[in-house]
């Protein structure tokens, strides 16, 4: 078996299954025209008619009225025979017109038949109204009607397998933009999984397509996302790791007939991922070619996503290691930059943040003491109550650590600087080192300084022992509106226990 690396490359299957028309099923040829004799004759001379093994199913209208009706009805009709004069002189060109106009149908081929060339010059009428065939009634023989109809079917296939290769297109095109702007993995599987359906559906609707996307280990299948499927993912397992097996040996993403799979690596993780996607009916030529496309784009776009996802999950990492030196320097709990990063996310989701500034925040929150590193040791470790001068020195750490972190540029560093600077500042003025009044104080400021004091009281610190819950709490009413933010002290109190879930997943 190849190592494995990053992402497996992605190449196209070997197997290739035998391709159907587009237009699987049958062809459907309109007859437009006020003499049923027309009608009749016509059937009977083209007889058993089949091309590309699939017959014709002829639609009968007597009228331009009727006509229109049935367009409505059948808009993916590939031929129509059709009159010129039948309610009035000239009802048929005026369907011809509302076909290419009203209904803007380009993809149906028009053979205009009639019994009276000067009603309807034949270079006028193929110029004006967009009739792709000219014939007279009197000259068609069984074999010059064969002729015509073959014609006419293949240029309405070659026409739909056009349009349906540039919307297939169209559909990569747009599945890559939004797979690559894809911010967590979870969010990418879901597109992922919703665009691999979307090309499938080049063949046509299908209400038998399914698909799934699972975390393999040790030949078990965890299932992450479905569509069609039960949440339990309604494959059998034993065709899953068929698959899985043949996509993980051969290193590719496989197009068979009905099927889609492919197996991805994260080599950050050590995880493999699985995707999974039945059509229910063969796939086109076309269909399996936009597949294989869009496999080579996932590989990469998930490719990135997981580098981007270990790049930020290192820099959260680093960024928790400094924090907690700097808390274990002053004798305080390693884990208390976790628990204020964790309150912090959770007070920014419910004051209606948006995920990416709730995140931002979690990651630079426990930078938020960083400064204590330039408070003297005397100071920093001293148990009992701290003289007017030992507190101006040791209120000097909110400059200090955002000296530090201003000058970086990096989107992080310097909301930490923010932070840093601002969390000791009350919503009354009678904060440090400023004294800013109310939302003067950054918003991620405020959030962190509720949550810092939280967890400061909840805990024993060099100078003091932790408060009873009740007491705490007691403390923070007491202070809304004048230390704290109220509106954020309302969010934390009705939210109380999810706070104290994160206060028990990182216990000092």
């Amino acid at each position: 078996m190849k190592s494995e690396h990053a992402m497996e490359e992605v190449h196209f299957a070997d197997e290739t299954p035998p391709q159907k028309s587009e237009s699987d099923g049958l062809w459907k040829v309109m007859i437009v025209d006020d003499d049923d004799f027309v009608h009749k004759v016509t059937e009977l001379t083209l007889g058993d008619y089949h091309y590309q093994n699939a017959p014709v199913r002829y639609l009968h209208a007597y009228s331009g009225a009727e006509a229109r009706a049935l367009l409505r009805e059948h808009p993916d009709t590939a031929v129509i025979l059709l009159d010129v004069v039948m309610e009035t002189e000239n009802a048929g060109l005026e369907f011809a017109r509302h076909v290419r106009q009203e209904a803007n149908n380009s993809f149906v081929r028009i053979i205009l038949r009639t019994g009276q060339p000067g009603q309807a010059p034949e270079r006028k009428v193929i110029t004006e109204y967009d009739i792709n065939d000219y014939k007279h009634k009197a000259e068609l023989s069984e074999q010059r009607l064969f002729t015509a109809i073959t014609a006419a079917i293949r240029s309405y296939r070659d026409l739909r397998t056009i349009e349906l290769g540039r919307l297939g297109l169209q559909e990569v095109i747009c599945a890559s933009a939004a797979l690559f702007a894809a911010s967590s993995v979870q969010d990418f599987f879901v597109l992922a999984l919703e665009h691999i359906l979307r090309i499938g559906r080049c063949v046509g609707p299908c209400c038998l397509e399914n698909g799934l996307v699972a975390l393999s280990a040790d030949g078990q299948f965890e299932i992450l996302e479905t569509r069609g499927l039960p949440p339990g993912g309604g494959v059998p397992t034993a065709r899953l790791q068929e698959l899985y097996e043949r996509a993980a040996r051969e290193g590719r993403v496989l197009v068979l007939e009905q099927e889609f799979a492919a197996r991805f690596f994260n080599s950050h993780t050590d995880q493999n991922f699985f995707f999974y996607a039945s059509f229910g009916r063969p796939l086109s030529e076309t269909a399996q070619g936009l597949l294989h496309i869009l496999g080579g784009n996932i590989a990469v776009a998930l490719n990135n996503l997981f580098l981007t996802e270990e790049i930020v999950a290192t820099q959260r990492e680093v960024v928790l290691t400094l924090g907690e030196v700097v808390e274990t320097r002053s004798k305080e709990t390693a884990h208390h930059v976790k628990r204020v990063a964790e309150y912090s996310y959770v007070l920014a989701i419910k004051a209606g943040l948006s995920e990416e500034r709730a995140h931002l925040l979690r990651m630079a929150s426990p930078m938020h003491d960083v400064g204590k590193i330039g408070i003297p040791d005397s100071i920093l470790f001293k148990p009992g109550k701290l003289t007017d001068e030992e507190f101006s020195i040791i209120k000097t750490h909110t400059v200090i650590g955002h000296s530090i972190l201003k000058g970086s540029p990096r989107r992080i560093m310097r909301t930490a600087a923010t932070i840093a600077l601002q969390h000791h500042e009350h919503w009354d003025g009678g904060g440090y080192p400023h004294g800013l009044i109310e939302d003067e104080t950054h918003i991620f400021g405020r959030i962190t300084a509720l949550a810092d004091v939280f967890d400061a009281l909840s805990c024993d610190r060099v100078y003091k022992k932790a408060w009873p819950l009740s007491e705490v709490l007691d403390y923070l009413r007491e202070k809304r509106g004048r230390q704290f933010d109220p509106f954020l002290v309302d969010i934390f109190l009705e939210n109380l226990d999810e706070i104290m879930a994160i206060r028990v997943m990182y216990p000092d």
